[in-house]
């Protein structure tokens, strides 16, 4: 499923009304018997949820979406179904939407003119249904609406946001007053601005709102973002034949471990030979070989004098389909001029952790262009290192930074967090939803990179290989959440076997 900005969406809703005939007050039609339709099933399983139902309607178009869900709610028998009209009377289609409440007979008062009767009515609910304010906000909602929000956050009532929590945008800051929702219904797309890490705790559950846009705006090759399903590395992997031996199967080169790190080298090598190579490689450092030789019994470990760099030239190089550089690496001089080396060999790989430091040193010598071939899986203090913006800013727009950090770079940039963000050096950009704070433990960084590099080296595209990595890193998060609950990063490797065949 495509993701798009709100901007994206504007122009998406103007193009459906110019474009295909189909008039704003269907569009706003569907959208609000959509919404309520799929609110009942989430909600009450089906039946009408119980108890009092408020919907708080700003002046947009999100305001109207819940006028129509209040008429929708009063015609299926909800009790005593209320709107709070959240900045007085509303203009233009809504202003019609709220004639067809009022003739119902649907109860409607004003925050600003009955504010303690508001303020009854949120205190007894049992669901608040938040259209105060919608996409097309700019900067932090103002009083009377921030006070509004603070009153709706105050209530304990379950929160419904309506394509977005109110006071959340593209531009959205964590200081800005914002509903804090249990689930959001999200009309046409998925919003990107629901996906930032200061914006996707307020949310709660996201589900799509399918408005009846015609199939061509809303599927066009155009639109640069997608959703990046859980699931999507089961059609990623490459077939591997009845026949194949472990030559055919791809051999990784891993340099990863120092003194106190040796664990990121095991977990990356070991996660990256689960993954179905046939080979991995792990080149260490001669003080920490025999620690590593007797752990990772099945990948081969190699001792290496640092100094000196392999000769990879000619047909060696063949003998390795993919190189991983950087966890726990460490960051001494020797350290950057084998990174400069790796990156001049004609391979693919990936670099993370240490070697995302390195790769920044680098990078403020000389105009590093990397020809698509390589990807770099920072979290945020390691992309801004690399990238030269700060970590807030990064975090306050991931999918620009990232964005312009790949095009710089020629590189798919890989941003981990609760919701990752790939970023190609063509524009494209994925988002993958996955929230899950048992993954936020040291070394899971480590397996992640070892499962990308493990994509490279078993036949796919760079591209391939990351979104084949996020993927399955989340579903494997997932898996070990349900068996173990709280895990270790080392509780993820022996998964992937079983998830891969």
């Amino acid at each position: 499923m495509k993701v798009v900005s709100s901007e994206a969406m504007a122009t998406i809703d103007r193009r459906a009304q110019d474009e295909f005939a189909i008039s704003s007050a269907l569009l706003m039609e569907d959208a609000g018997v959509c919404a309520w339709s799929l609110f009942v099933e989430r909600a009450g399983a089906g039946n009408v949820p119980r108890g009092h139902l408020v919907f708080v309607a700003g002046k947009g178009n999100n305001g109207g979406d819940a006028l129509v869900m209040a008429r929708r709610a009063f015609c299926q028998g909800a009790r005593g179904p209320t709107v709070v009209l959240a900045d007085g009377r509303p203009e233009g289609l809504p202003s019609q939407m709220l004639a067809a409440v009022e003739a119902y007979g649907i109860k409607c008062i004003t925050w600003q003119s009955d504010r303690q009767e508001v303020l009854t009515r949120l205190r007894e609910a049992s669901w608040i249904l938040d259209g105060i304010a919608g996409t097309g906000l700019r900067g932090a909602l103002r009083a009377p609406l921030s006070d509004l929000v603070s009153a709706v956050n105050s209530s304990r009532a379950r929160k419904v946001a309506l394509d977005v929590p109110s006071g959340v945008s593209d531009s959205y800051d964590p200081a800005w007053p914002a509903v804090r929702s249990d689930l959001t219904l999200t009309m046409g797309l998925p919003k990107s601005c629901l996906y930032l890490p200061h914006a996707r705790p307020l949310c709660g559950k996201i589900i799509v709102v399918p408005v009846g846009f015609p199939p061509a705006l809303v599927d066009d090759a155009a639109i640069r973002g997608e959703m990046l399903r859980f699931n999507a590395w089961r059609a990623l992997r490459k077939p591997i034949a009845a026949d194949a031996h472990k030559g055919q199967r791809g051999h990784l080169a891993v340099f990863a471990g120092s003194p106190g790190t040796t664990g990121a080298a095991w977990l990356s090598a070991t996660a990256a030979a689960r993954s179905r190579l046939g080979l991995v490689s792990l080149f260490v450092g001669r003080d920490i070989y025999p620690i590593l030789a007797q752990k990772a019994t099945s990948v081969m470990v190699k001792p290496w004098d640092e100094p000196r760099a392999p000769d990879w030239r000619g047909s060696d190089v063949e003998g390795y389909s993919a190189v991983l550089v950087g966890p726990g690496w460490g960051l001494v001089e020797d350290r950057e001029k084998w990174l400069e080396h790796l990156l001049s060999l004609p391979v693919s790989g990936v670099i993370d952790a240490d070697g995302i430091t390195l790769l920044a040193r680098i990078a403020t010598r000389s105009r590093l262009r990397l020809g698509g071939r390589w990807i770099i899986t920072p979290h945020p203090g390691e992309f801004a290192r690399v990238s030269g913006v700060s970590r807030n800013e990064a975090l306050q727009d991931p999918v620009r930074h990232a964005g312009e950090l790949s095009s710089r770079l020629e590189a798919f940039v890989v941003l981990k967090g609760a919701c990752t963000v790939v970023a190609a050096p063509s524009g494209k950009y994925w988002i993958l939803d996955g929230p899950n704070p048992a993954l936020a433990t040291g070394g899971t960084g480590d397996v992640l990179a070892g499962l990308v590099a493990a994509g490279v080296a078993g036949g796919m595209c760079p591209q391939e290989a990351a979104l084949f990595g996020v993927s399955l890193h989340a579903t494997l998060g997932r898996e070990a959440w349900r068996r173990k609950g709280w895990f270790l990063a080392e509780d993820l490797v022996p998964l992937i076997s079983g998830l891969m065949r």
